[in-house]
C-alpha cells in the first residue's frame, strides 16, 4: 500500500510527494535538462523536513529495496563520527549493523532505503544526503501496477467526494473544479497564452493558496487529467523574494522569500468549450448579435461598435467577415485569411508579417473601448479566431 489509508483525504502538501515520487521514479519523467538525479527537498512542498518527505516515502513499503547514493555535504565527517559514537552505545547486534551501514557510506557505497531508515536513528541529517537516480532502478511491474491503481483509485475517491477528512473541509469536486476554472478566467490564461500556460498561486508553508484555504489545487490538475480534461506537464514551488517598497524594480533580499506553487497545465478542447460555456452562462449578454460588412459595425454585448468610417472596407472589417463566414469555432490561418482577402500565394509573399495580426488587435482595442472585452478576437502571428465565449450557443 503507498497510502496509509485510501479513503483519508491527504494535504496538497502530502499529495504532491506521493504524485512526485511516482513521477520520477515509475514513469521515469525527465527532472531537469541537466540531472539525472533527485533529492528528498525535490519532492516535497512548504516548509517541510527532509526526514518528514523520507517516512511519507518509507512508510508505503514498496520500494523499500531500491538503492540510494549518500552525498558528502555541509559537516558531512563530523556527521560520520558522531553516528559512530551514537552507534557505540547500542546492543551489540545492532552496533554491528549500524556500523556496517555507516562505513558503507564513508566508503561512498550506494545502500538501501531500509538501511537509511535504520540509521537514521543515530544520524537525523543522513536524509539532507540522499540522492535518488531513478534511471537506475528497474522497478518491477507488479510494483508498477500497485502505485498505478492505487493513485487511480485514490483520484477516483477524490472525484467521487468519497474520501474522509480529519483535519480540515475540503471543496467537493465539483467545487474544486470550478475554483481552477475561476482562477484561469480571473488570469485570462486561455486568451493570452492558449491552450497551454502556467498558473502561479501563493501558497503557505503547508502549501495551503492564500487566495483559496479549502481548494487542493494539486489534486483537482490531476484529476482532471485522469478525466481527460487537461494534461500536467510540471509541478513545482518557487521561492520568490519580495519588491522594496520604495524601488519595485529592486529584489529586498532582507525579507523572507514568499512561496509559490506553479503548475504547467494544457488543456484539451473538451474543458475550454466548459470553460467558455461557463461564461456564457455567466455572462449571458456578453456575446456577438451581428456584424454589419457595409457598415463597418459590429454589435456585441449590447454595444454598437464602429469599425471603419462610412463603411470604408478596412483589414479590421475584412478579418471578422472572413471569421464569421462560418458558424466555426475553428482557428483559420493567416494563408487561409489572406487568401479570403484575395490574395494568391506569391502576392502574399509581399504582404506585411503581421497584417492579420494587427487588424485582430484593431478590432480588441474597438471592442475594448465599448465594452473593457479586450480578448473579442483571439490571434497570434498565425492564426485567428473569434473567441469561442463570446459567439452564441448555437454557432
Amino acid at each position: 500500500m503507498i497510502l496509509n489509508s485510501p479513503d483519508k483525504h491527504l494535504t496538497d502538501q502530502e499529495f504532491y510527494t506521493l504524485i512526485k515520487f511516482f513521477d520520477l521514479v515509475i514513469e521515469k519523467k525527465e527532472i531537469d535538462d541537466d540531472e539525472t538525479s533527485f533529492r528528498l527537498m525535490d519532492i516535497g512542498v512548504g516548509s517541510e523536513e527532509a526526514g518528514t518527505l523520507f517516512n511519507r516515502i518509507f512508510m508505503s513499503g514498496q520500494l523499500l529495496e531500491i538503492s540510494v547514493d549518500i552525498e558528502e555535504g555541509y559537516k558531512f565527517d563530523e556527521e560520520i563520527e558522531k553516528a559512530k559514537k551514537e552507534a557505540e552505545k547500542k546492543p551489540e547486534k545492532e552496533k554491528t549493523k549500524l556500523l556496517k551501514i555507516v562505513r558503507s557510506i564513508k566508503s561512498g557505497k550506494k545502500i538501501k532505503l531500509t538501511d537509511i531508515g535504520a540509521v537514521s536513528w543515530i544520524w537525523y541529517e543522513v536524509y539532507e544526503h540522499i540522492k535518488f537516480t531513478p534511471s537506475e532502478y528497474k522497478i518491477p511491474q507488479e510494483i508498477e501496477a500497485i502505485f498505478r491503481t492505487e493513485i487511480n483509485k485514490y483520484l477516483d475517491n477524490f472525484i467521487n467526494d468519497k474520501l474522509s477528512v480529519t483535519k480540515k473541509n475540503y471543496y467537493r469536486f465539483e467545487t474544486q473544479k470550478k475554483a481552477l476554472i475561476n482562477l484561469i478566467e480571473e488570469d485570462k490564461k486561455i486568451a493570452l497564452y492558449g491552450n497551454n500556460f502556467i498558473i502561479t498561486e501563493k501558497i503557505d508553508g503547508s502549501c495551503i493558496l492564500e487566495k483559496l484555504p479549502d481548494f487542493c489545487i494539486i489534486h483537482t490538475v490531476y484529476a482532471l487529467q485522469k478525466l481527460g480534461y487537461l494534461k500536467v506537464a510540471n509541478v513545482w514551488e518557487e521561492l520568490k523574494h519580495p519588491r522594496d517598497n520604495f524601488d519595485r524594480e529592486k529584489v529586498d533580499y532582507n525579507k523572507a522569500p514568499r512561496r509559490f506553487i506553479s503548475i504547467n497545465v494544457i488543456l484539451d478542447e473538451t474543458f475550454i468549450d466548459e470553460i467558455n460555456n461557463k461564461y456564457k452562462k455567466d455572462n449571458p449578454k456578453n456575446v456577438l448579435e451581428k456584424f454589419d460588412v457595409k457598415k463597418g459595425v459590429l454589435k456585441f454585448a449590447g454595444k454598437e461598435i464602429e469599425l471603419s468610417k462610412k463603411g470604408k472596407e478596412t483589414d479590421a472589417v475584412l478579418l471578422l467577415q472572413t471569421l464569421l463566414k462560418e458558424k466555426t469555432t475553428d482557428w483559420k490561418h493567416n494563408d487561409e485569411i489572406l487568401a479570403d482577402w484575395g490574395y494568391n500565394d506569391d502576392d502574399q509573399k509581399d504582404v506585411p508579417k503581421n497584417k492579420v495580426y494587427f487588424a485582430g488587435q484593431k478590432i480588441n482595442n474597438a471592442v475594448a473601448l465599448k465594452t473593457q472585452i479586450d480578448d473579442f478576437v483571439e490571434c497570434n502571428t498565425s492564426k485567428a479566431r473569434i473567441n469561442p465565449k463570446y459567439r452564441k450557443v448555437d454557432e
